[in-house]
């Protein structure tokens, strides 16, 4: 007879990576130096989108954080 498998528990992950929140900070100054050099109007439209999406993700984290930790 074959033995069962081994039962794998699995600890739910935070989706919080300093790396993605540096990235959002790096890609947000780029930006910023861009639309100062350039003074398109259009590259400036691209700084309230890339806070946004920083908002959202930070939002994100925070509920699944809520959600996933112990009482």
């Amino acid at each position: 007879m074959s033995r069962p498998e081994p039962v794998i528990e699995l600890e739910p992950r935070t989706p919080f990576s300093w790396r993605v929140v540096m990235a959002f900070v790096v890609g947000w100054l780029v930006v910023l130096g861009a639309a100062v050099l350039m003074k398109s109007a259009m590259v400036r439209l691209l700084l309230p989108l890339i806070a946004t999406l920083f908002v959202i993700y930070i939002g994100v984290c925070t509920l699944i954080f809520l959600k996933n930790r112990k009482r």
